[in-house]
């Protein structure tokens, strides 16, 4: 078998037939299609085109059976047929049952192939999450969850727990499929905030247990980073210290609070009291950083200096 192939063959042959199951892939997910063809000969070479191939469960149910259409003048094929994996995962061994060789009075053949079914792979992916959260604030989060098999939602529940396993939340992954994609579906769940400042790494979970088609479970995490409510404004205008015109786009940064200025140069970010490092960055500007002590709201204007090969740069550009 080539490197690479997922079709599993396997082939009986007496010194007047031979029966060759084929089977891809030979991992499927549960309740997949499975596909199969079958080809048998005839030491006689015989023709066996109009006759059928049968395939037998592990209890010997029948499965699905499929005409012989092709003779190649040495073996007789079936065309591809598709059936259904099992749902319960596992290993299975079926059997394939091909007809005899009735010019030399030989029996049918009845050859077993293997296969395993396997849940159904999912992933779980967190985003939209806010940069920062205040001690105690309700804010809201994206969560989607696909399927390898591009299952529509069960629906599925996913569990948010924190670092040390305690549950956050739930939330039910229903039908509404995020644009763009062909199976990523989504819902936005609100969570709260601890009430204790710091960075937090917490999990979003995926239950696979008692879902009708069974899936994996899986896990993504993601970070919550929970700051001091805010007690005072501090507002930016930036101005380019030649033209004296307002830099529109600057980004202002006091960690880890950060935005970018209007078109009149404006910013403001809402920060604890005490001490602060303020960095103010245009996109053709150079950096400036700025140390202070906050008590209330306060107004700073920040002059920034022009970049010349910045902007001798976008100018050839």
């Amino acid at each position: 078998m080539p490197e690479g192939d997922d079709t599993t063959s396997h082939e009986v042959d007496t010194s007047t037939s031979g029966c060759t199951p084929e089977v891809s892939p030979s991992k499927v997910d549960s309740g997949a299609n499975l596909t199969l063809k079958g080809k048998t000969t005839c030491s006689s070479l015989e023709d066996l085109r109009g006759e059928g191939i049968r395939v037998l469960d592990q209890k010997g149910a029948l499965v699905e059976s499929s005409e012989i259409i092709d003779f190649d003048g040495e073996t007789n094929e079936t065309s591809e047929f598709v059936v259904k994996a099992p749902v319960l995962p596992g290993a299975y061994t079926w059997v394939m049952v091909c007809p005899g060789c009735s010019g030399r009075g030989v029996a049918e053949s009845r050859v077993p192939f293997s296969f395993e079914v396997k849940p159904h792979d999912t992933s779980v992916v967190v985003w939209s999450v806010p940069p920062t959260i205040e001690c105690g604030e309700k804010f809201s989060v994206k969560i989607g969850v696909k399927c390898s098999s591009e299952c529509r939602p069960a629906p599925w529940i996913v569990e948010i727990r924190d670092e040390d396993g305690g549950e956050q939340g739930t939330s039910t992954v229903a039908g509404e499929r995020w644009p763009g994609t062909s199976a990523l579906y989504y819902t936005e769940t609100e969570l709260s905030a601890p009430d204790k400042e710091g960075l937090y790494l917490w999990e979003a979970k995926l239950i696979g247990d008692g879902l009708a088609v069974p899936h994996t479970e899986c896990i993504s995490s993601f970070s919550v980073r929970v700051v001091p409510i805010p007690e005072c404004v501090l507002t930016i205008e930036a101005i380019d210290i030649i033209s004296r015109n307002p830099v529109e786009g600057a980004r202002v940064v006091v960690h880890p609070y950060e935005g970018l200025t209007d078109e009149t140069g404006i910013a403001e970010l809402r920060i604890p009291k005490g001490g602060y490092q303020l960095f103010v960055s245009g996109k053709e500007h150079f950096p400036v950083r700025i140390d202070g002590d906050i008590k209330e709201d306060i107004r700073i204007s920040v002059e920034l200096r022009l970049d010349l090969e910045l902007s001798d740069a976008d100018v050839w550009l």
